[in-house]
């Protein structure tokens, strides 16, 4: 966002606040609520509230939407009730009046007449950010996704109201409520001025693009016209589909809806866990399938990225779950820094027993997302849980897809499905290496420092040089180092057999020379 300070109409805050105020008031009192009830029974009044509070929202207009979509993802700030509700939320909103989007996609391509074939002056449909026309362009079919009418202005007016007001409310908020609530506007400030710049969506959709291509499945990713696009026009071409909600045309057209539902979690899950890029949005508007069952993803504003490190903990996580290891768990929450490593950890572990054996009603395979969120959402607010940003636009993505998935096939099992694919895929022996290689890497680093300090013992080695017990003792590191030289062989045998086991060779010899060496 520009540094220029954004001017603020004292009626643009009174309106705000009148909508916003009533729903602040019910949040707190529910939270407290939540806090207190031990039970964690579904309350329908809170419902009510969470659903109150979609509908300001909604009334309040497109920043707030894109707001609301964001903090949906968010269970330690709100209770089950209000995620459910929030979930509901889609980007959805009436299309602006053509006269007023016209200008913005002549100044940036010049005269419409002259540029496509036809241009169809009706909408087909209109988010919070931008609206969706059809055209020809060269014989072609095509969309044409333009900015709303000054919608960055409106954005950052917005935004300065919403900071403005939590900012009023600092002191009735515990801190880290208030906390938590500045770090999703700060970090909400940043991704809505990225999603309504189509130039990093362009470069969103060749990215993904790539990587569904090279793994040749059964996905429509639209090619983008990169001479007719700019920050507030997206030229692409036109993929029609059948809703992947219109499950009676789905069955007409003889599509497996359960081949359906584990091709697309099989679709994200790549994403996720091998590329590094993913599409955030998969809610049911943004994905259609052709009649031959290839899927087509719409709308790639909402991405999220992992670094190695958080995915190779996701995936370690996942795998704590499925074999009930609570410690892994923990563990690796704490390495996402998704949990306080000061949490009582007798406790932590107790909660996370709790939570598997609440599972175990049923095998293994049938742990849903949704009720492993749901038991999190409970305890969230009674233990240091937090949020780091690169988690958030995950666990969207992973609550909007098992809802759609199941949507497809009732029987849909997340954590069933998920195990299949980490085998399939290989990703269990990619987490194994990467555990290796971060023992290998601390390993090195210690033996970095270790090093620091020989000058200082230079003097001391000289002086006792002619010990014999001394001689005898040196051998014990140089056998720890000759240990470490022999792990790193086999990790480097994971990636390069041949190089591998010719280090093992010589760490072979080296630890026959310390051990027979003469006095």
């Amino acid at each position: 966002m520009p540094d220029a300070p954004i001017k603020i109409g004292i009626r643009d805050e009174l309106r705000v606040l009148l909508k916003l105020y009533p729903v602040f008031r019910r949040y707190t009192r529910d939270r407290a609520r939540v806090k207190k009830n031990e039970e964690h029974a579904w309350d329908p009044k809170i419902e009510t509230n969470g659903q109150k509070a979609v509908n300001t929202f909604i009334d309040l207009g497109p920043t707030y939407i894109k707001l609301g979509q964001v903090i949906s993802a968010r269970p330690d700030l709100l209770p089950n009730e209000y995620i459910k509700a929030f979930e509901q939320l889609q980007d959805s909103v009436p299309p602006a009046p053509f006269p007023e989007v016209k200008p913005v996609i002549e100044n940036n391509l010049g005269k419409i007449s002259e540029v496509f074939d036809s241009f169809n002056e009706e909408a087909i449909s209109g988010a919070s950010l931008g609206q969706v026309y059809l055209a020809k362009y060269r014989g072609e079919d095509v969309v044409v996704k333009v900015n709303r009418p000054n919608i960055q202005e409106r954005v950052k007016k917005d935004i300065a109201v919403i900071s403005r007001l939590l900012n009023l409310a600092r002191r009735r908020l515990d801190t880290y409520l208030y906390v938590s609530l500045d770090n999703v506007i700060a970090d909400f400030s940043g991704r809505i001025f990225d999603e309504a710049d189509y130039l990093k969506e362009s470069s969103n959709i060749m990215r993904i693009g790539e990587n569904i291509r090279k793994r040749q499945e059964k996905v429509i990713v639209p090619e983008v016209y990169e001479e007719l696009s700019s920050s507030q026009v997206l030229v692409m071409r036109y993929h029609p589909g059948i809703k992947i909600t219109d499950i009676k045309t789905l069955k007409s057209r003889g599509i497996d809806l359960k081949n359906l539902a584990w091709r697309l979690d099989l679709l994200f899950m790549r994403m996720l866990l091998r590329d590094k890029i993913f599409h955030a949005d998969p809610h049911p508007g943004n994905i259609s399938v052709t009649d031959d069952g290839s899927i087509i993803l719409y709308d790639y504003g909402m991405v999220g990225s992992l670094d190695d490190k958080t995915r190779f903990q996701l995936l370690k996580l996942y795998d704590g779950l499925s074999n009930s290891d609570p410690d892994v768990i923990m563990d690796s929450l704490i390495s996402m820094n998704a949990l306080s490593p000061v949490a009582n950890r007798a406790i932590m572990r107790r909660t996370m027993e709790l939570a598997i054996a609440n599972l175990q009603g049923k095998p293994v395979e049938e742990r849903e997302v949704q009720e492993i969120f749901s038991i999190a959402n409970d305890v969230i607010f009674e233990f240091p849980f937090r949020l780091p940003r690169e988690l958030v636009l995950y666990m969207r993505m992973s609550s909007l897809l098992e809802g759609t998935c199941k949507l497809l096939d009732p029987d849909f099992r997340f954590i069933a499905i998920l195990r299949q694919i980490l085998y399939q895929e290989g990703m269990l022996n990619d987490l194994y290496r990467f555990q290796i290689s971060e023992f290998v890497r601390k390993s090195i680093s210690s033996i970095e420092k270790g090093l620091d300090v020989l000058p200082l013992l230079k003097r001391s080695l000289e002086e006792q040089s002619g010990n014999s017990n001394f001689r005898n003792s040196i051998k014990i590191p140089a056998s720890i180092f000759l240990g470490f030289l022999t792990l790193a062989s086999v990790y480097i045998s994971t990636t390069n057999r041949y190089l591998g086991f010719s280090f093992l060779g010589v760490t072979v010899v080296l630890f026959l020379l310390v051990l027979f060496k003469k006095d």
